[in-house]
C-alpha cells in the first residue's frame, strides 16, 4: 500500500495563500493589459477581448463563489450600505477619469465651450449608477445568503 504523507495545516494554508496571491496578480495584469491596449494603443476590441472576458469571467466567478460559500462580502457591521455607495462613487470616478482621458486624447479638438465638462459629468453619473446597480445586486445576494446561514445556525442552536 502506498503511504500518504500528512501535510501540516500551516503548509496547506500557506500554499492556498500563494495561489490566491497569484490569482490576484493575474487579474491585475489582465485588467492593466486591457486598459493599456484600449486607451494607450487604441487597439480594436477584438485585440484585447480575450483578456477582458477572462478578467470579467474570473471576477464574476470569485464573487459568485464567495456568495454561494457564505463568505460575507461586506462584513457584519452596519456601515455595509455606506460601503456600496462609496464603492459606487469610487468606481464612477475611476470610470470618469479613464474614459475622460481617453476621450480627450482622441477628440481634444472637438471639446470646446465646456463640452468636456458635460461629457465628464454624464460619464460620472452613468458610471456611478451602473456600479451602484452592480454593487447593490451583490449586496442583496450577499445579505440574503447571510440571513439564510444565520437562520440555519439559529435552528441548530434551538435543536441542541
Amino acid at each position: 500500500m502506498g503511504r500518504k504523507l500528512m501535510e501540516d495545516e500551516r503548509i496547506i494554508a500557506q500554499k492556498r495563500k500563494i495561489q490566491s496571491d497569484t490569482c490576484s496578480i493575474v487579474l491585475i495584469v489582465l485588467l492593466m493589459s486591457t486598459v493599456v491596449q484600449q486607451y494607450i494603443f487604441n487597439a480594436p476590441f477584438s485585440q484585447y477581448a480575450v483578456e477582458f472576458v477572462c478578467f470579467l469571467g474570473a471576477s464574476i466567478y470569485i464573487v459568485i463563489r464567495n456568495i454561494i460559500s457564505g463568505n460575507d462580502l461586506y462584513g457584519t457591521e452596519n456601515n455595509d450600505r455606506k460601503l456600496v455607495v462609496v464603492n459606487s462613487l469610487v468606481s464612477g470616478i475611476i470610470i470618469c477619469v479613464i474614459a475622460g482621458t481617453s476621450s480627450y486624447i482622441r477628440y481634444s479638438e472637438k471639446f470646446t465651450n465646456g463640452l468636456l465638462l458635460i461629457t465628464l459629468i454624464i460619464t460620472f453619473i452613468c458610471g456611478t449608477f451602473a456600479a451602484f446597480l452592480g454593487f447593490s445586486v451583490m449586496y442583496f445576494l450577499n445579505k440574503r445568503k447571510q440571513k439564510k446561514i444565520s437562520e440555519e445556525l439559529d435552528k441548530e442552536d434551538d435543536n441542541i
